[in-house]
């Protein structure tokens, strides 16, 4: 199983300039917890999680912060065609919760969670 069978698609993303407090609400309204940073030609810069941009609520309060301040930086993503297995390995390893699916350009194409790792082992199992 790869990838883009499990992946969410069209990627939500946000731009790097964008004020943490945007982030926050496109993350409440659409259900997300993490969220890829894009710079302005569409390239995947960062990722923005849900508890990051919490703290920094706390922390800047009114203060004008953008998401590129706040963001992870260096993060690790996959491609479509990685399998579902190296994926959940790559989160396992690096305990987080969630890859961005880019392709060979680096545009972020879509997501994938371990929510969706864990659906298909779940349908996998229960074929079994």
């Amino acid at each position: 199983m790869l990838v883009r069978d499990l992946m969410s698609m069209p990627a939500i993303t946000i731009c790097s300039n964008a004020d943490y407090k945007t982030a926050l609400a496109l993350m409440q309204e659409k259900s997300l917890h993490h969220l890829p940073v894009v710079n302005s030609d569409g390239e995947m810069s960062g990722m923005a999680a849900e508890r990051d941009l919490l703290i920094a609520a706390t922390r800047y309060l009114q203060s004008p912060v953008e998401v590129g301040d706040v963001m992870h930086r260096g993060v690790v993503a996959v491609t479509p065609e990685t399998s579902a297995a190296k994926a959940a390995r790559l989160m396992l390893g690096q305990r987080i919760g969630s890859l961005p699916v880019v392709n060979a350009a680096g545009h972020v194409l879509g997501i994938v969670t371990e929510t969706d790792i864990l659906k298909a082992f779940a349908d996998t199992a229960q074929d079994m």
